[in-house]
């Protein structure tokens, strides 16, 4: 077996046998007959086809799939580290997560099993470190259809295509409609399933999911996730926010503030659980890319203080003072967080060729929708603007100043504006969850906020693939196992931290 190169067209061979297979084709030599501008044209057209074929085999082949927790796939983590009795002390969340990764990194895919938790992200200096060199992804593959494949593929295995707010979905077995008042004028539609045994509710956490952005009940990840949880001893309760799902069918004039409201009604929520339903002991908190962005800072509005710097004036005016209650406290889960949403925004301000940025072209179809269905002014696809809209026929109106919504949702620095240490505050074990191959939400951004986040109780998972919010597509066992160790009652951090 040896390369051969043909010296007249620069094409290489490996020889094997009496069998030539062409690895790779280079730039034809100046020398070649043709003028330049044809020869240009020619790639033009050949890569135009390619991607064309690629496109058609997403659109045909790629599309949601249900992923059930299967039988067997369960693991359990080992027990916590013991302690003597009368002892406080115990694991980080961070050292909890780095002994689960341990544990469950045999049901990662071969070749998927190399790994990142906080303490990697983080040179000796301080510094965050290059997340795709660290994994061997190639930062430039990541919104290339090819060289990107199974990325794109289990980003699309695991979303929704469609809007679930003029119709309602099937029902889910174990599972029924409540409607929890959050304001005076607002309810928030969700789908609760109350764990029991021999027809009696049982005492156990309630594990409150949120979808992505502008996601609803219709996802079917979010429907086989809240089915293992209650099966696993969990009640669960899968929350449509204003804006989303049957809660805009009901409240269509009630928009959506992308969590500066929202979290306030989270915490009502955790509330409502509790005062409603005694057998509900704690809850938690589980959200994909945009709602684990809500999820995290949920985190961080529980523990805030009464002059929290991430909280500008007028928003001040608009918010009850801190609670007294402490809400979540099994845990949050944050997965493909959108860390760096303010330079998906600057994206988002020109027209993005779905060949050279597949992820923002389908992002701006997705915005102009939005527009479309909840009769905005205008229609384009300029996330800025979609949010000013939200927020201007809000509550919160025109007057709002929309600097301090992006103050209290920002969680890594933007250019030269402010951005408070949220999470130091946080005070329940919180785990942010990402793929280096994810197209959509910055894998770099998780390393610069690892840097930056002294709290021992918030830890970041960075994993060889999975896409965007595809783990379940990607590796389920995986998945499915490092879920319900993390709110496991006895396993999980909230029973070990500190």
């Amino acid at each position: 077996m040896r390369m051969l190169q043909d010296q007249d067209t620069n094409r290489r061979f490996l020889v094997c046998g009496r069998r030539l297979w062409p690895v790779g084709i280079r730039a034809y030599p100046k020398t070649r007959v043709g003028p330049a501008s044809s020869r240009s044209d020619f790639r033009v057209l050949g890569w135009a086809l390619i991607c064309s074929v690629a496109l058609a085999a997403l659109a045909g082949c790629f599309q949601e799939t249900a992923f059930p927790l299967r039988p067997g796939d369960f693991r359990r983590i080992s027990a916590c580290p013991a302690t003597a009795p009368g002892d406080a002390s115990g694991e980080t969340t961070r050292q909890w997560l780095a002994r689960a990764a341990r544990d469950l990194s045999p049901l990662l895919e071969p070749g998927h099993q190399r790994y990142m938790v906080t303490e990697d992200m983080v040179d000796e200096q301080g510094r965050p470190r290059d997340v795709f060199t660290f994994l061997c992804r190639p930062e430039a593959h990541l919104n290339k259809i090819i060289p990107n494949y199974y990325g794109f593929l289990h980003t699309v295995q695991g979303a929704s295509t469609s809007w679930a707010v003029g119709r309602e979905p099937p029902p889910w077995p174990g599972f029924r409609q409540v409607w929890i008042p959050v304001a005076d004028h607002v309810e928030l539609s969700g789908r609760l399933g109350l764990a029991e045994k021999d027809g009696a509710v049982q005492p156990a956490d309630c594990i409150v999911l949120l979808p992505g952005l502008f996601g609803d009940n219709g996802v079917a990840r979010t429907r086989d996730l809240a089915a293992a949880l209650r099966d696993h001893g969990f009640h669960v309760l899968a929350l449509e926010l204003r804006g989303h799902g049957q809660t805009d069918r009901r409240y269509p004039n009630v928009f959506y503030t992308f969590g500066v409201l929202e979290f306030q009604d989270l915490l009502r929520v955790s509330e409502w659980l509790q005062d409603t339903y005694p057998q509900v002991r704690r809850t938690g908190l589980v959200g994909c890319c945009w709602g684990g962005n809500i999820g995290m800072l949920v985190a961080w509005y529980d523990a805030r203080g009464p002059d929290d710097p991430g909280i500008g004036p007028v928003l001040a005016r608009h918010l009850p003072p801190p609670s007294l209650r402490r809400h979540y406290t099994a845990g949050v889960m944050a997965f493909s967080a959108l860390l760096a949403w303010e330079a998906m925004i600057d994206e988002t301000e020109t027209p993005q060729n779905p060949l050279d940025k597949p992820v923002v072209a389908y992002l701006q179809r997705l915005i102009r929708e939005r527009m479309e269905m909840k009769r905005h002014p205008s229609v384009c696809g300029k996330l800025r603007v979609l949010i000013d809209y939200e927020f201007c026929r809000s509550e919160l109106t025109s007057e709002f100043p929309i600097d301090e919504a992006y103050l209290a949702l920002r969680l890594v620095p933007y250019k030269d504006r402010p951005c408070p240490p949220k999470m130091e505050s946080a005070r329940v074990p919180v785990l942010l969850v990402h793929a280096v191959n994810d197209m959509f939400a910055s894998p770099q951004a998780v390393a610069e906020f690892a840097a930056a986040t002294r709290n021992p109780n918030v830890a970041t998972l960075m994993l060889r693939a999975g896409g965007h919010v595809g783990f379940f597509a990607c590796n389920s066992a995986f998945t499915y196992s490092l879920i319900l160790n993390f709110f496991d009652p006895q396993r999980g951090p909230a029973a070990c931290t500190k």
